[in-house]
């Protein structure tokens, strides 16, 4: 057989029926790949997109075609047909059949099951699987139809058996891709949505055919895979010809997972060892004994992991308070923070985190907060910077780590934490119970993205009556994922959980100024979620059902795209894809976009905290902010590259055994070195302000 016949074969005449319908559908669905999304979209975050949504479609259609196929089979059998010696008529009628009566149960069950906001995941993802399963069914239909049609037109007409060679399913798909991403930009330009601008047409058609043979590559593993398994089990189980093929698929993919599970593993020890690495700009414990992590802290430095050792080592200090509030500062603040690796038991860092509360007075300042985390352990710079500002110093804010990985790596850790809030919760409440009312600090909470999560849900099937009884005078949540059991009960059923309307929801301060001012009087717990922030939308929902921001054009929110369709799939894993540009930021420039609240923190702690502030003295605060965070950034960038550079230099005087000495290094030139680079960049700074 030549090269260009094995190659045409491969392309569909020499695999199965539920192969060509995979190849076909993978293929096709490149095309949807491109809808515009929540956040600009770079190449490489299509060719992200495009190779996931690809590859799930190829797994999928091919587990669910080789189902159909072998439920014909099954049925070909009972009527004592063997199909191997089957005529082509029969085998058309009995390819089509089998999947319009497949197709026609699977969309009677996705009918009786509509999608509803509270229904069980299970309840919709069996919609949503009848619903895939129908339109497989369909496609499989249609090309086995085809298929056949061909086979017997080179029965009759001999000249024409070239035409059963013909590979139209791989063809078919790619063009159909070609014309939706074509479709897809038209829409784009004619509703303004800018977000896939970045991904050219030409680069699209690139990606789309990398995709095509990169489907190809991983069809032809599979395949392999799954074939060498069914001829396993046909040798220990011959009765089981049937199955075997569909089984062989699903053994195959298991395998797959089990290979992309092994590597998520892998990456995942290698991110918590950077979430516990010492930076060399915080490399020394600090010096306040306000703080975690100090001399006379019970915390050690050591386990404070990265997050920690920033968010204590960067507490202000009561010059700088005074400097930007033009006020002496009355406290030095408090900043306390307990590491996931202070203790492997929960009540032992609990019991850790109080001590500190009580070492350090913290009951009696005036805003005790108490902060959720990211899941690195992140607490934002700029809220706890705009707390110590507003209350002059006379504050505390204390925090307690559950993970060393970021947020969409921590999902699995939110039980952990929801449990670990809920008792700090407790502990702080009992504490406060015994206090005279009159000397009770004022408890506010915080939480940004997973640490929104982690906060809400302690009051998880409660209402906000309850946050009340805990004390809770208010509350700031950023960036709420949609996973929050609690504010998924408040969005759905606000009546019941909030009948005082006190909570709220917004994408901006400027909405809040937009409330008459008897609402805005009420309001003591606000959420904050932008329209475009892909967090507070992500999730298994997208899965299940079309989104709210998805719905009418005339009704989107501003910064949702209006040419994008609700595909399940496809939405799901866009949105996913949205997740990693939401959370780029420039330090010190304050953004409102996607998952970027800096711009507006301060203005909501003033007014959510209750902590007024002058005019003249919030504009000050806010040019502190971004002042102090650009400050804090280069610090480290140059800190990190000054290490560096050091430890070549080592390594470099090393090779020469410089005075009989491989670990000699001269200080004196080292420091002179370091002294001129940081000259240079303060004047660098200088120039550009000047």
């Amino acid at each position: 057989m030549s090269f260009l016949s094995r190659a045409v074969g491969a392309l569909g005449p020499n695999r199965s029926l539920p192969e060509r319908v995979a190849l076909f559908a993978a293929a096709a669905a490149v095309g949807p790949s491109f809808e515009p999304g929540l956040q600009p979209r770079k190449t490489m975050d299509q060719a992200i997109a495009t190779g996931v949504i690809s590859a799930a479609t190829l797994s999928l259609v091919t587990a669910t075609q080789s189902t159909i196929e072998s439920l014909g089979n099954a049925v070909m059998k009972t009527r004592g047909i063997d199909r191997t010696h089957a005529t082509s008529a029969t085998k058309l009628l009995f390819n089509v059949g089998t999947n319009l009566a497949f197709a026609g149960v699977t969309e009677a069950v996705a009918r009786l099951l509509p999608p509803h906001e509270d229904e069980q995941l299970r309840r919709g993802l069996t919609r949503v699987a009848a619903q895939r399963s129908s339109k497989v069914a369909l496609a499989g239909a249609a090309l086995s139809g085809m298929i056949g049609t061909f086979d017997l037109i080179g029965q009759k007409v001999p000249g024409l058996r070239w035409t059963n060679q013909v590979p139209f399913a791989l063809p078919a798909g790619i063009a159909a891709s070609a014309f939706e991403i074509h479709r897809v930009h038209q829409n784009a330009e004619e509703y303004g949505d800018t977000t896939i601008a970045k991904v050219s047409t030409r680069n699209s058609v690139a990606i789309a055919v990398g995709v095509g043979a990169g489907v190809l590559a991983l069809q032809a593993g599979e395949r392999a895979l799954a074939s060498q398994v069914s001829k396993a089990l046909l040798r220990v189980a011959p009765d089981y010809d049937e199955v075997a093929n569909p089984i062989g698929h699903f053994v195959a993919l298991a395998i797959l997972g089990g290979a992309l599970t092994a590597g998520y593993e892998y990456a995942t020890r290698r991110v918590e060892q950077g979430g516990a690495a010492i930076e060399p700009a915080y490399e020394n414990p600090p010096t306040s004994r306000f703080v975690s992590g100090s001399p006379e802290s019970s915390v050690s430095f050591d386990s404070l992991s990265r997050e920690g050792r920033r968010f204590t080592n960067m507490v202000l200090t009561r010059d700088e308070i005074e400097n930007v509030m033009g006020t002496p500062a009355t406290h030095d603040p408090i900043r306390l923070f307990v590491g996931l690796d202070t203790s492997p038991v929960l009540e032992e860092r609990v019991e850790l985190l109080m001590d500190e509360l009580v070492r350090t007075h913290a009951f009696e300042r005036e805003v005790l907060c108490f902060a959720s985390p990211t899941g690195s352990g992140y607490i934002n710079y700029v809220l706890a910077e705009a707390l110590e500002y507003l209350t002059l110093g006379n504050s505390a804010i204390a925090t307690l780590q559950y993970s060393l990985l970021p947020s969409p790596m921590s999902l699995n850790r939110t039980g952990l934490a929801v449990e670990q809030n809920r008792a700090v919760m407790y502990a702080i409440t009992g504490y406060m119970r015994g206090m005279p009312p009159k000397k009770r600090p004022k408890f506010v909470l915080f939480g940004e993205s997973l640490g929104a999560l982690t906060m809400q849900d302690i009051w998880q099937h409660r209402t906000v009556e309850a946050m009340d009884r805990d004390f809770v005078h208010s509350a700031i949540f950023l960036g709420t994922p949609s996973a929050t059991e609690f504010a998924k009960a408040w969005r759905l059923d606000k009546e019941k959980i909030d009948p005082e309307n006190v909570m709220i929801e917004l994408d901006n301060y400027g909405e809040y100024l937009d409330l008459p001012d008897e609402q805005r009087k009420k309001i003591r717990y606000t959420l904050l979620s932008h329209y475009n922030d892909p967090i507070p939308k992500f999730g298994t929902n997208l899965l299940l059902r079309q989104p709210w921001w998805l719905g009418p054009v005339d009704e989107r929110p501003e910064g949702v795209p209006r040419s994008s369709r609700w595909r399940p799939g496809t939405t799901f894993v866009l949105t996913g894809v949205d997740l990693i540009n939401a959370m780029e930021v420039i330090p010190g420039i304050f953004g409102r976009r996607g998952h970027d609240y800096r711009e507006d923190i301060a203005r909501f702690v003033t007014s959510t905290y209750d902590l007024p502030a002058t005019p003249t003295q919030l504009l000050k605060m806010e040019e502190a902010l971004r002042e102090r965070e650009l400050q804090w950034a280069q610090r480290r960038v140059v800190t990190e590259q000054v290490a560096r550079a050091k430890e070549a230099l080592k390594r470099e005087m090393k090779s020469w055994n410089v005075n009989g000495n491989s670990e000699s290094v001269n200080d004196e030139l080292w420091k002179e070195l370091v002294a001129s680079a940081q000259a240079e960049i303060i004047a660098e700074d200088a120039a550009r302000q000047a």
